[in-house]
């Protein structure tokens, strides 16, 4: 496309440096016209000065002589400069005695302060002749600027050749540089055009390493940079399209006032428009009223559950995503809908299984406490009992066996130290089955006892036990679950943790009004990774006892880094009165 002349950059270009050059030269010239006057000027004040002192000097002696001719003959020779227009002496009564040249008509003019002062082309100057101290007339002499002007015409004259020749050479100059400029910015120009139209396999020639073909190279890696970037992005909109086309979930675009944009062919399988039906329409026909209009204008950051409607009325739950950009100012909204019946109905299944196994679980739990309880009963009503009669026999045996048979009472002492080893094995197991203190004296103390056998077992780590807050009164399903989770925990920490100091915190509190208890463990061991915090079966025994008795286990590890087990379990309105009454 052809740029109009007056448009044009090499124009442009030839007129601003040529407009530039004319007035900066214009200056220089009146610059220099100013101190051409001046020069010639201070010149001729100069000459003037230097004349009219020699002359007053002189022709005192003259004048007193009353010798005239000689006088005259002595200023014939001044009288042959070439700008004194007159030259006359005066006596004392202001008679010309000597003169030469056309004095002045009308009497004698001012004497004249400069040259460059004067307005009627004539310098005139005058001086007092003095002999002797005393006055004998004047000097008077005239100078013409006919010659000081003719001399600063021919200089003008020769500055302004000199500054128009200047002024054919700038241009000359310029038009050069401006057509082997203009040309390569013209091909840029072009090349950027076609770029514009879309033809990205355009290269501009770099030519010259100078600024253009810096530009050149750059505006070549541009459109190189463009096109690869151009051919990404159809690529990504493409899979978009394909995406979009196939994919089974809704999707579809609006815009502020919620007017449906764009829709996917998914849309008509989940809410059961034919084609292009739903564009135009508002979006808020797609979910159920209750869930507001408002919900559509703004992004939601993560997936919300809703219910749908489809076009025969029919509701069904799916997952809402919203996305915002903002386009030329305005927003613009996309939407994924994704019907979950699918998914709800598996859940609700599996939260039925769910219940079911927590269920058996708790079930479990309560039959292993019962058959402990049990267990630790038999143990100690037949077990605890024959170990005490055999070590009575046995007692009763080695007496008699004094002073008789040794090897008798040898065999009876081993039996003593048998049975009463057995006694100790089964009054542990007892206490492990299930602690006759724990039903004899409460928790607190139950803790304490085993917290103490744990000590015996394991000397070398610190375990440091506390407890606050009257926790006499907790129930039987509380107690043993506690005492069942510090088992566990002391038992875990033993076996896996490498730990060098452990610390339980039992206490009750009030929280917003409510009795609560709070049991904390805490080692320095080697700790364990998150994601194997829920694995062991251990922990799945201590969270299910906790959430049968709808509280929270809170279990925080990382290698290296020890591990904490928090539990906090609410107690009942009447646990609580007893407690805090």
């Amino acid at each position: 496309m052809a740029v109009p002349l007056l448009r044009s950059l090499r124009t442009r270009l030839i007129a601003s440096v040529v407009l530039i050059e004319i007035v900066m030269l214009s200056l220089l010239v009146w610059n220099n016209m100013s101190l051409i006057r001046q020069a010639h000027a201070d010149r001729l004040r100069d000459t003037a000065a230097s004349m009219l002192q020699q002359i007053a000097s002189t022709a005192g002696s003259y004048l007193v002589e009353v010798d005239y001719a000689r006088l005259e003959e002595y200023l014939g020779n001044i009288a042959g400069h070439p700008e004194l227009a007159y030259l006359a002496v005066l006596d004392g009564d202001q008679r010309p005695v000597v003169r030469f040249g056309e004095l002045p008509v009308g009497g004698w003019p001012e004497a004249d302060r400069h040259p460059a002062a004067v307005d009627d082309g004539r310098y005139d100057r005058v001086a007092e002749i003095r002999f002797a101290g005393r006055g004998m007339g004047q000097v008077r002499m005239g100078f013409s600027l006919a010659r000081m002007e003719q001399a600063i015409q021919a200089a003008r004259m020769r500055s302004v050749a000199i500054a128009g020749g200047e002024i054919v050479l700038t241009v000359l100059a310029t038009v050069l540089l401006g057509l082997g400029l203009t040309h390569r910015l013209g091909q840029l120009a072009a090349a950027a055009q076609r770029v514009g139209a879309g033809d990205y396999g355009v290269t501009v020639p770099t030519g010259v390493k100078d600024e253009v073909g810096m530009t050149a190279a750059a505006f070549n890696r541009m459109v190189a940079e463009v096109s690869q970037r151009t051919c990404r992005l159809q690529e990504a909109l493409a899979r978009e399209r394909v995406i979009e086309q196939t994919a089974i979930d809704g999707m579809i675009t609006y815009d502020a006032s919620g007017r449906i944009l764009s829709v996917n062919p998914a849309m008509e399988a989940l809410f059961g428009y034919r084609g292009q039906e739903l564009l135009g329409r508002n979006v808020a026909l797609l979910l159920e009223a209750e869930a507001g209009a408002a919900l559509w204008n703004r992004a939601t950051g993560r997936r919300q559950e809703l219910q749908g409607r489809r076009r025969d009325g029919s509701r069904f739950p799916l997952e809402l995503y919203i996305g915002q950009v903002d386009v030329r100012g305005e927003p613009l909204y996309a939407a994924t809908l994704h019907d979950i019946t699918e998914r709800k109905r598996a859940e609700n299944e599996c939260r039925t299984l769910l219940q079911g196994n927590r269920f058996l679980i708790h079930k479990s739990l309560a039959v292993q406490e019962e058959e402990r309880r049990h267990l630790a009963r038999e143990l100690h009503d037949e077990l605890g009992q024959c170990t005490t009669a055999i070590q009575a026999d046995a007692e009763l045996i080695h007496e008699r066996a004094q002073g008789g048979d040794g090897q008798v009472a040898a065999s009876a002492a081993a039996i003593i130290g048998v049975s009463a080893r057995m006694y100790d094995v089964v009054h542990s197991m007892m206490r492990r089955l299930r602690p006759t203190v724990l039903d004899d004296l409460g928790l607190v103390a139950a803790l304490e006892e085993a917290v103490q056998d744990w000590r015996q077992r394991q000397p070398e780590i610190g375990l440091e036990f506390t407890s606050r807050g009257e926790l006499g009164d907790l129930g039987e399903a509380v107690n043993i679950s506690l005492y069942r989770i510090v088992q566990e925990g002391l038992t875990n920490i033993a076996r896996h943790a490498g730990a060098r100091r452990v610390g339980i915190r039992l206490s009750r509190e009030l929280e917003a009004g409510r009795s609560l208890v709070r049991l904390e463990i805490e080692d320095d061991g080697c700790g364990m990774e998150p994601q194997a915090t829920g694995q062991g079966l251990g922990l799945i025994g201590m969270r299910e006892r906790v959430e049968a008795l709808h509280g929270s286990l809170e279990l925080v590890s990382s290698p290296a880094a020890g591990t904490a087990i928090r539990v906090r379990i609410p107690l009942t309105e009447e646990e609580g009165d007893r407690g805090h009454g």
